[in-house]
């Protein structure tokens, strides 16, 4: 039997030719159109091609397409790099640059998506809140500088010590001036020179100036800088004369804390004070006398002053105070007709001064006037008449009667006054319409006349007149608290004279069994403020003339709690 080699070759293949096959171990013939006909053909696409099958059924290859952001080049697919005027770019190949402007733009993926950011906000959205928790510093630690240009570069804290004590030697302690009393401040004062240009008191708070707080302070003033409150001075007085200065300072120790000052006499010589001159006694009582002097003429300024007593004929003189700041004093607790000898003494650092001359002096009698009446209160008000009341006084000797004065408001002198009045109150008519005035009252007793009250005043109403139409204006709203505050209204009047009044009701058709007096605001409206009423509940606002003419409940009602 031939080999296959030595068979003749066909020069063509077609569907109808056999060849042998084995089936079953028996061997068989089968044609080349049977053998094939469940194969595929073979596929032959061309280079760079991509192979796909999109429809059902036999058939050949089919163009398919390739997703955004990627291109197949060399029979490779690749993800597009970047675009530079909408064609492909490879990043390797753009020009490369050294120094980046704020509005460039560089590429990001956000989302999933390819956007682009300006240089300046990639930047800025690196902030320091992002950055870990660094330890303690240390020498090697490093921070960004910028050194002759933008460009950032890094420096260590050890490195920038040089330069802080260089620039040392040309540091000067800031200077404040301080022309008013004033509270030191440790954000304020610490570390600084205080220059008082006037006679100030300043006023040292260790809660506020902290442990370690020092100043200097230097009194270029004519006259005494005194250090309020609990101060250690160095000197034992609590104040600089002009031309001294001192060191402040605020010490927190086992002792507690403690305002320690330093007092120097500002470069020249401390002198005691001169003597004291000119006592005087402006007024006197069965038990008080008060006092006042001039201060020393020369010598060094007085920082305080001690005040002695003594009867008259006695030998012994008794301290009455010897912390006396200001020239003048009271002295109380003493007997009625009875005469008293004084002296005053001034002193500074240096030293106590030579006594003043001796005043004598004489309390009053035990005889004594009435003191100021309470008040006076101004209400009731009419377009003609006012009601003051007072209370009667809690010192002095037991009134007899009083006396009621009273004038335009804005004049100097009492242009009216009612005499012989025993009770509290007392209304006061004739008075001219929509005016206000002034009121006081003077208790009067046996050995004479009270002081003058405190001024009260008061406007009268305008003239009453009849309403014709009332338009609310202003009405309550909302919720109030029963008994808290008042509530403001107001309204349109016809005729714009007529004087309105305004009140409160439960009911929208019973009025108001108390009124409130309207005031005109300009034109047309009047207004006033209300208390609220006292009891919780729905409550209606009114408004009416003085007459009562007009009644108009405001038709909503307000909420009181």
């Amino acid at each position: 039997m031939p080999t296959i080699s030595q068979l003749p070759i066909a020069p063509s293949v077609t569907a109808g030719d056999t060849v042998p096959i084995s089936q079953a171990g028996a061997a068989h013939a089968v044609s080349i159109g049977t053998l094939l006909s469940s194969t595929q053909p073979a596929i032959l696409i061309d280079q760079g091609s991509l192979l796909g099958r999109l429809s059902l059924g036999p058939g050949g290859p089919e163009a398919i397409a390739i997703g955004s952001g990627l291109v197949l080049s060399a029979s490779t697919l690749q993800v597009v790099p970047m675009t530079t005027g909408g064609s492909i770019a490879d990043i390797r190949t753009l020009p490369v640059t050294t120094s980046p402007a704020a509005q460039d733009l560089v590429a990001i993926q956000q989302s999933g998506s390819a956007h682009a950011i300006s240089y300046a906000n990639l930047i800025n959205g690196q902030t320091i809140d992002a950055a870990a928790a660094a330890a303690a510093v240390g020498d090697s630690d490093t921070f960004w500088v910028a050194q002759g240009s933008n460009a950032m570069v890094s420096q260590t804290f050890s490195a920038i010590w040089p330069w802080i004590a260089s620039k040392l030697p040309s540091f000067k302690t800031p200077v404040v001036e301080i022309g008013t009393n004033t509270t030191l401040d440790g954000t304020v004062h610490n570390g600084r020179l205080l220059v008082c240009s006037q006679p100030v008191t300043l006023t040292p708070i260790a809660a506020n100036m902290g442990n370690g707080f020092q100043c200097e302070i230097v009194n270029l003033s004519s006259g005494s800088v005194s250090l309020a409150g609990s101060v250690v001075s160095s000197t034992g007085v609590s104040s600089l004369l002009p031309g001294q200065a001192t060191t402040l300072r605020c010490i927190a120790y086992s002792g507690g804390t403690t305002i320690y000052a330093y007092i120097g006499n500002g470069g020249g010589s401390l002198a005691v004070p001169s003597q004291v001159s000119a006592i005087s006694s402006p007024t006197q009582t069965s038990n008080n006398i008060a006092l006042s002097w001039t201060p020393p003429a020369s010598g060094t300024i007085a920082t305080g002053y001690i005040l002695e007593q003594r009867t008259t004929g006695a030998s012994t003189w008794t301290v009455v105070n010897s912390g006396i700041s200001v020239a003048n004093y009271t002295v109380t607790g003493l007997a009625a007709v009875t005469t008293y000898d004084f002296r005053v003494s001034a002193y500074n650092a240096a030293g106590t001064g030579t006594a003043s001359g001796i005043f004598s002096v004489a309390t009053a009698s035990s005889i004594t006037l009435p003191g100021m009446v309470g008040g006076p209160t101004i209400g009731n008000a009419t377009s003609s008449s006012l009601q003051a009341t007072w209370q009667t006084p809690t010192s002095g000797a037991t009134p007899t009667s009083y006396t009621v004065q009273y004038r335009v408001t804005g004049g100097t002198a009492w242009t009216g006054s009612i005499t012989g009045l025993t009770g509290s109150s007392r209304i006061v008519t004739g008075l001219t319409p929509s005016t206000s005035y002034d009121f006081s009252v003077v208790a009067i007793a046996a050995a004479g006349s009270g002081p003058v009250s405190a001024v009260a005043t008061g406007s009268t109403l305008a003239q009453a007149g009849a309403v014709a139409s009332i338009i609310w204006n202003v009405a309550p709203t909302g919720g109030y608290t029963h008994g808290s505050g008042v509530i403001g209204v107001n309204v349109h009047v016809a005729p714009s004279t007529a004087a309105v009044q305004f009140g409160f009701s439960t009911s929208a058709t019973i009025a108001p069994s108390a009124w409130t007096a309207g005031s005109s605001v300009n034109t047309d409206l009047w207004g006033a403020y209300v208390s609220t009423p006292a009891t919780a509940g729905t409550w209606y606002a009114w408004a009416s003339g003085t007459d009562g003419s007009a009644p108009t409940p405001y038709p909503t009602a307000f909420a009181v709690s």
